[in-house]
This record gives C-alpha cells, sequence and structure tokens, in this order.
C-alpha cells in the first residue's frame, strides 16, 4: 500500500505476493473492493484498470456509505469516461492507519450499514452485467426531463456511477462522476507506467512518499495553487463590523 514501505528484506515476498493477485485478476471478471483503509484500494485500482475487469468499491462511515463502479480505463470506454475512487481526490493515497482512533475506523458503524453497502455493491453489479454496454454502460440522466429508469437499458433499471447513502435519513443519492486525467489510481499516466515497468513502478509508490504526485502532475496542480494564492492581493479591514459590537 502507498505509505507503507516495504523492508528491503520482504521486497522478494512482496512480488510474489503481487504476482499472486495479478494472477487472480486475470483469472476474475469481477472485483469487489471491500477494504478498511483508503491505500489499501490503491493497488486493486491499478490492476482493475489496467486488465479492464469490473472493479466495484464499497466504503463504510459511521452512518454512511459510498458504492461505486469504476469507469473503464481510456482505451476502453465509450463515450464519458467515468471516474474511480480516487478521481475526485488531488491528494495521493497515503498511511492513513498509523495512530488511527477506533472511531476514525470504518469497521465502527451503525448496526445493518455494511450488509445495506455490500447488497446495493451487488446489485450495481446485476445491473451492470444486465446491461448492453456492460462495463461501458452509461449512467443514467439526471434532471425533470429524465426517461423512465427501465429506458436505462438494463432489464433491472438504473445503472449508477456511485451510489452514497445516509442510513440516519434513510436515503441514497446517485452520483456522476467523470474520470480525472491526474487520476493516481486509473489515469493513463499510471496504466501505462505500471505496464511498462511493471512491479519496480508499484515498489516506487509504495516506498516514496511524493512518487504518485510527481507521476501524475499533482505536484505541479499544488505549486500551480499555491502560486495563485501568493498572487491575490488579500485585503482585510479589521475594523469591519466593529461598530455593531
Amino acid at each position: 500500500m502507498p505509505g507503507h514501505p516495504i523492508p528491503p528484506g520482504s521486497v522478494e515476498q512482496t512480488k510474489k505476493d503481487v504476482a499472486v493477485l495479478e494472477k487472480l485478476f486475470d483469472e476474475h471478471d469481477a472485483i469487489f473492493l471491500l477494504m478498511d483503509s483508503r491505500e489499501s484500494r490503491w493497488l486493486p485500482t491499478v490492476l482493475g484498470a489496467a486488465k479492464g475487469k469490473i472493479v466495484m468499491n464499497a466504503a463504510l462511515g459511521f452512518d454512511s456509505f459510498l458504492v461505486m463502479r469504476h469507469g473503464a480505463r481510456s482505451s476502453l470506454s465509450k463515450g464519458q469516461r467515468l471516474g474511480c475512487y480516487y478521481c475526485n481526490d488531488i491528494v495521493a493515497p497515503a498511511d492513513s492507519l498509523t495512530d488511527r482512533t477506533l472511531d476514525q475506523m470504518c469497521t465502527v458503524t451503525r448496526p445493518g450499514l455494511a450488509p445495506t453497502a455490500a447488497s446495493t455493491a451487488v446489485e450495481l453489479l446485476a445491473s451492470l452485467l444486465q446491461h448492453p454496454d456492460g462495463i461501458n454502460a452509461p449512467p443514467p440522466p439526471t434532471g425533470k426531463d429524465a426517461p423512465d429508469p427501465h429506458s436505462s437499458g438494463s432489464v433491472l433499471g438504473l445503472v449508477p456511477h456511485q451510489l452514497r447513502g445516509f442510513l440516519a435519513e434513510f436515503r441514497n443519492m446517485p452520483i456522476t462522476g467523470a474520470a480525472y486525467s491526474r487520476c493516481t489510481g486509473c489515469s493513463d499516466t499510471v496504466l501505462e507506467a505500471y505496464e511498462k515497468e511493471g512491479f519496480p513502478v508499484l515498489l516506487r509508490a509504495f516506498n516514496e512518499p511524493g512518487y504518485l504526485e510527481a507521476l501524475t502532475g499533482l505536484d505541479k496542480l499544488y505549486d500551480e495553487g499555491e502560486a495563485a494564492l501568493a498572487s491575490v492581493d488579500w485585503d482585510i479591514d479589521e475594523g469591519e463590523g466593529d461598530e455593531d459590537m
């Protein structure tokens, strides 16, 4: 996992473990990501995108959940390319486990949340498989003029990209998110580096903080943001509002 360096004595064993995981991806059509940390989803995300597999992701909060399907890579997608778990983030996955308190762990949830999210993920896969476009099934249209759900192409109804569930409100909200060209998980830059160099790229991602940002260009995005902030002339009137005190 990124942010969790591999000791020199464990590199060969890690290489073998990655090979086993790669073989499992080759032998299966759909992969469910049901992990307890952000960084543990990174390697399966890369492998799934590189190998053109269906990747279903489920993540839990205390009383909320996210279920989503990862979009196909650029060379496989038809029309709009949908994003993966990391496409909405401009921060690369890193160590989120060290010194994490119990209430910050997604294993601490309301009763029923985990099976709700899991069953929703299975239903999403079933709807996706029943769509003629399969992994390239478009997300449902939105707005008041959206057609009937059963006109989506799947006999099981809608095939959303993401579903965010809120147990406190007993509400599900469908969301569509586009792929990000600098994504640390599914961008062509990351996938091509993995396909060209293999395990050494993964090892660098595990061991080197900032490697994924440099590879994808996120580091330049940070610099551009800092430069933009530095160019702003902040005119703060410290006396504003004092007359009401």
